[in-house]
């Protein structure tokens, strides 16, 4: 933890603390929840000259998109598991080009994406 930083502990630990407590499907939607929230700080990075915060953001992004795709579960999912296996693969690829061409546009775009997903995701919660 970051002794030096409270307010970076506290989020740290209400963070785990929230994916401890979560249900599989709500350990999803964290997911999502972070990645666009690295999407929107990678945009932020483009917007204030910070390439240093747009490049971990990105990094991050793209790794929490590929976890996303590796949950996928092609038995039960079929079709659906299939396309949203090739959403990924083409968020994953996009970000990765967004981060080197400095192009927040693109963060945009898989941020909405994702958001579309994410939506969806909450709407089907099992009861």
């Amino acid at each position: 933890m970051n002794t030096r930083n409270p307010a970076a502990t506290y989020r740290s630990t209400a963070v785990e603390t929230k994916v401890h407590e979560a249900d599989p499907h709500r350990l999803i939607e964290l997911m999502f929840e972070g990645a666009i929230q690295r999407l929107r700080a990678a945009e932020g990075g483009i917007a204030t000259g910070d390439l240093a915060r747009k490049a971990k953001a990105a990094a991050e992004a793209g790794a929490i998109i590929d976890s996303l795709s590796g949950c996928l579960d092609f038995q039960q999912g079929g079709e659906i598991a299939e396309r949203l296996a090739a959403l990924y693969d083409y968020a994953s690829r996009r970000v990765a080009a967004a981060n080197a061409a400095d192009d927040a546009a693109g963060f945009a775009e898989v941020a909405s994406l994702l958001d579309e997903i994410h939506s969806a995701w909450k709407a089907i919660r099992p009861a």
